[in-house]
């Protein structure tokens, strides 16, 4: 099971965000097709919101969001692959 989030996943595996690459990937290229297809009138996109209940549920149980965060390691922060895939698609946007 590819469950990158989780906390007991290794950091290794953790920036190897592949399913959230192709969820973000997936997402705006059907947001693009409501843009050009249905003239949907859109003035923004988050990565990820603030007000997501699932989050605060789960605490420090789940991994979120483009950065891995060390607990151990003075909340040193890593950047995951969709990190990089974001940027790549930022410059061609």
């Amino acid at each position: 099971m590819d469950d990158s989030n989780n906390i007991f996943t290794s950091r290794e595996h953790t920036l190897k965000d592949t399913k959230r690459i192709n969820y973000h990937n997936d997402y705006l290229t059907n947001l693009l097709a409501a843009i050009k297809e249905d003239s949907c009138n859109v003035k923004g996109y988050f990565v990820w919101s603030l007000i997501d209940n699932w989050e605060w549920a789960a605490g420090f149980s789940s991994r979120f969001g483009l950065y891995y965060v060390d607990y151990k390691d003075n909340l040193k922060r890593y950047p995951k692959d969709s990190v990089n895939w974001f940027k790549n698609f930022l410059e061609f946007a």
